[in-house]
């Protein structure tokens, strides 16, 4: 009877340990009303200086610019700079130097100056400039056809700015590197100029062609001052007007110089055409062509 009476009690114990608990109603729920998992994913521990997230809180990842962000982009990024006025500071600045410039040179040197612009025109004026120019008179002129390198290398870069060929840099470096082009070409002409009459008995009608070509550069920088500033700050609709006046002053000063050209080295040219042809094409007219091709192949 004791044995049979421990049985029956270890029996109801371990019966009691398989049943489920009757109040759980988990099972009888459907299926998409089912609460699952809420245990907490440990992280890290934190510090009393940590922010706790609290259940309302956005994720950041989930936020309008984040989410902008991780959206594939189907065209290119445009960056745009939040200042319309960008740049027109340096344009004022390097306008007042030029101007600054030109009135300290007409000061210094206006006599000379008027000489050298009447002489463009007069025959016998220039043969007077270049028969008694003197030391000084001479780094006059240097100083002048400096200025003149400047002026120009300016409207290089307001030219080429308008029609959005630019070197993409900044105004201060793209008017220097302007000005340094011109200055290198100009100044490759006046090396072959004096190669020429080095290696061929014509010094003296390249020496007067050297000193006519830095006389017309003169004259250049000195008109071409109003008309970068017609470009800078006429209205929109004259700005293209002053350009195209710009450039066509430049070609009527490139064909006075080589008319004047011709009549100094007229009496040479009858005894060596062939020279003469191989420095027309390679000097005069092989950079207008890579300057139009340059050009063309920029804006078409």
């Amino acid at each position: 009877m004791y044995v049979l009476f421990l049985l029956l009690s270890l029996g109801g114990e371990l019966g009691a340990q398989d049943r489920s608990n009757p109040f759980e109603i988990t099972a009888r729920l459907p299926q998409s009303t089912r609460v699952g998992d809420t245990t907490v994913a440990q992280g890290p521990p934190l510090t009393p200086f940590d922010i706790r997230r609290g259940p309302g809180t956005v994720n950041p990842s989930n936020s309008a610019p984040a989410a902008a962000q991780n959206l594939p982009r189907s065209g290119p990024l445009v960056i745009q700079t939040a200042d319309p006025n960008k740049g027109k500071g340096a344009i004022v600045a390097i306008q007042l130097i030029l101007l600054v410039g030109l009135a300290s040179l007409w000061v210094l040197f206006g006599g000379l100056l008027r000489q050298c612009i009447r002489g463009t025109v007069n025959e016998s004026l220039m043969n007077q400039l270049y028969t008694r120019r003197s030391g000084g008179e001479e780094t006059a002129l240097w100083i002048c056809y400096s200025f003149y390198f400047l002026v120009i290398g300016f409207f290089l870069h307001l030219l080429t700015a308008h029609y959005s060929v630019g070197l993409g840099r900044n105004v201060w470096l793209s008017w220097l590197t302007y000005s340094l082009v011109a200055a290198a070409a100009v100044n490759l002409k006046q090396w072959v100029v004096w190669v020429v009459g080095r290696l061929f008995p014509v010094r003296k009608e390249t020496s007067r062609y050297a000193f006519v070509l830095m006389v017309f550069s003169i004259l250049a920088g000195i008109v071409f001052v109003p008309i970068n500033l017609g470009v800078s700050y006429a209205p929109e609709n004259l700005r293209v007007t002053f350009l195209y006046a710009g450039v066509a002053v430049a070609a009527l000063l490139y064909f006075l110089h080589l008319t004047r050209g011709f009549f100094i080295i007229g009496p040479v040219a009858a005894t060596r055409p062939v020279h003469l042809l191989l420095y027309i094409c390679a000097i005069e007219i092989a950079p207008l062509l890579l300057f139009y091709r340059y050009l063309n192949s920029s804006l078409i």
